[in-house]
């Protein structure tokens, strides 16, 4: 039975405060504190998250607190977790809190691919303040967040412990206070990285937000509304002066893998989810913590926004010239907007039939919609920044917010059109590849068949079927370099 066991200090990892609890208790060997602390005893200790453990070890965990205020303050599952969906989110929540596996195939941990493994960090700063206010020293969590390399709290550099996170090694309980040695050496960082490092820490220390469903990408997106990197309306994203001005502001940032075009591009996707990588962007787009932690998606989008606007305006009696300078838009976008031509917002209007109301002209109907197909076709292949979509009936007839069925039925103009930028899912296949070949070679990324797949999530088998199609859409050169890659 456990007699003795220690209270948790300010973000410590549980792990920590289990090596402390084994060094402090005088057993002979690791074992015999496994076979109390643990439901198995040759388990490896989860240094970030949890174990089975035994109903006496989790009645000492959970003295002071619930389990799930254990692992939302002392694992690193708000550094994993915070930016998951929803659904996932809380099933990698419910998993760690019942001590269950599974959670590691729910969160998104990253894979070693290099030769080292990757170890417990610690900061000289905050071991020497730790041994005056404690008397000994602590696994800190903040410090083991992956892409934070400085102490948020005192700006210096971080120092590898040796001690294996995961790996070969022997599974063992190894206390800060026995590995961390006392030392005045110090390496401050940068400007830019310490202001990062602080901005993780506090949301990484914020409270989880297990309710909110709305997407990171999207929430980052909105947060570019009326910036130089979205167009007037906000339908489009200037993404290459997005991505030049953020590498710009994190050039002196140490270490940065987050420096690609096609890396930013899936996180605004939301195809790729990393802490670390959503707090620089947030960061640099002065997304205060607060907001981050809580997210949320303003009521009207930007291009709501705007054309409501030039409704208003319209309605008191200014022209079109008039209505652009004053939004210091283009003519062409506002009379656009003001004689509905452009189809991702305004729906149809909807005339309810009446007792002995006349038949609806669907001819009529056919001619007004026409213009809105077109321009839904031009937005799903794409204006070459974002990703192209396959042209469908049932494609357009979404972005429209038509019934299923209602262009095949009545609008024979608007089928032709559809029909007549139809493609095969090979055609289409090829323009998705080439679309990602332009983005390399404008970001100066090799033309790899990796990079190729991270960007199109493209089976090979599929890439090889779109190859004799690639021709239609890109020059000689880039036919000849996308013929290598196998």
């Amino acid at each position: 039975m456990i007699a003795y066991f220690p209270t948790a200090y300010p973000d410590e990892l549980l792990y920590s405060k289990l090596a402390r609890y084994y060094t402090k208790s005088g057993y002979m060997a690791y074992a015999y504190a496994a076979e109390e602390l643990y439901v198995s005893k040759i388990v490896r200790p989860d240094m970030e998250f949890v174990n089975a453990y035994t109903s006496d070890a989790l009645r000492m965990i959970t003295r002071d607190r619930p389990m799930e205020d254990v692992v939302m303050k002392h694992t690193m599952f708000p550094y994993y977790g915070s930016f998951l969906p929803l659904e996932r989110k809380q099933r990698a929540f419910q998993a760690l809190v019942s001590m269950q596996g599974n959670y590691h195939n729910l969160l998104p941990i990253p894979t070693r691919k290099s030769s080292s493994d990757r170890c417990l960090r610690y900061c000289p700063m905050c071991a020497d303040q730790d041994r005056q206010e404690h008397g000994e020293t602590y696994w800190h969590r903040t410090h083991q967040m992956i892409g934070l390399a400085a102490c948020p709290v005192h700006g210096c550099y971080l120092m590898d412990s040796g001690i294996v996170i995961s790996g070969k090694a022997p599974p063992m309980l190894k206390s800060a206070e026995e590995v961390i040695p006392a030392t005045d050496v110090v390496t401050m960082a940068c400007e830019i990285e310490q202001r990062l490092v602080a901005y993780m820490r506090e949301v990484f220390q914020a409270n989880v937000d297990m309710q909110s469903d709305v997407a990171v990408g999207q929430f980052l997106h909105s947060r570019m509304a009326n910036t130089k990197y979205r167009s007037i309306r906000g339908e489009q994203r200037n993404i290459k002066l997005f991505h030049s001005d953020f590498v710009d502001f994190y050039r002196e940032l140490s270490g940065n893998w987050f420096t690609e075009l096609w890396q930013i591009q899936k996180v605004l996707a939301g195809d790729r989810i990393n802490f670390c990588e959503v707090c620089m962007l947030a960061m640099f787009l002065g997304v205060p913590v607060a907001e981050l932690v809580n997210m949320n998606l303003p009521e009207k989008s930007q291009q709501q926004l705007f054309d409501e606007e030039v409704y208003r305006l319209h309605g008191k009696g200014l022209k079109y010239p008039e209505i652009a300078q004053r939004l210091n838009a283009s003519y062409n976008v506002v009379k656009a907007v003001g004689e509905r031509r452009y189809g991702t917002y305004h729906k149809l209007p909807k005339v309810p039939l009446k007792s002995g109301a006349k038949p609806q002209n669907w001819a009529q109907i056919d001619n007004d919609t026409l213009p809105l197909v077109k321009d839904a076709i031009r937005q799903l292949q794409g204006d070459g920044t974002t990703s192209p979509r396959r042209v469908t009936v049932f494609a357009v007839e979404k972005m429209l917010h038509l019934s299923s069925k209602k262009i095949s039925l009545y609008l024979p103009q608007c089928l032709a059109e559809i029909r007549r930028h139809e493609e095969s899912q090979e055609q289409y296949w090829a323009r998705e590849v080439v679309w990602a070949a332009n983005h390399l070679r404008d970001a100066g990324s090799p033309l790899v068949w990796r990079r190729i797949r991270e960007l199109t999530n493209m089976r090979p088998e599929n890439y090889r079927a779109c190859l004799p199609y690639v021709a239609n859409y890109a020059d000689e050169e880039m036919v000849a370099q996308l013929s290598c890659i196998r």
